[in-house]
């Protein structure tokens, strides 16, 4: 009886810490230059234009994990797009961040990943 007693519990423990470590809705951590401020990012650019190589290598980063959700979702997307247009991309950032400078670095570069899925394919 206390073997059984012992199972139950171990059993009940480990289903409890399995709900407690994969929560019903996962939330998306940022790390990397995305965290950063658009006023940092743009006070930065203002310091070395160069460092825009470096957020822009983060953004292709994190544009290629939403590009997978994407086409994950929709197979007829073109992951590809964002890196093909990266010009306009990077002035579609740089911009969002010049209109929001409170924001994040990576709500900028959603906006322009989310703006060239819209024109998918308009061209």
């Amino acid at each position: 009886m206390m073997l059984r007693n012992n199972t139950v519990k171990t059993v009940f423990l480990l289903s409890l810490a399995l709900f407690v470590s994969h929560p019903a809705k996962a939330e998306t951590s940022i790390i990397g230059l995305g965290n950063f401020s658009c006023e940092k990012y743009l006070k930065l650019l203002d310091i070395n234009p160069r460092s825009d190589e470096k957020f822009m290598a983060w953004a292709q980063g994190y544009i290629s994990g939403l590009s997978n959700d994407l086409s994950q979702s929709n197979p007829n997307s073109n992951p590809n797009d964002f890196v093909s247009n990266m010009t306009y991309g990077s002035e579609k950032i740089k911009q969002s961040c010049i209109e929001n400078p409170e924001s994040k670095f990576y709500t900028a570069v959603e906006s322009a990943f989310h703006d060239i899925e819209k024109h998918q394919g308009a061209e």
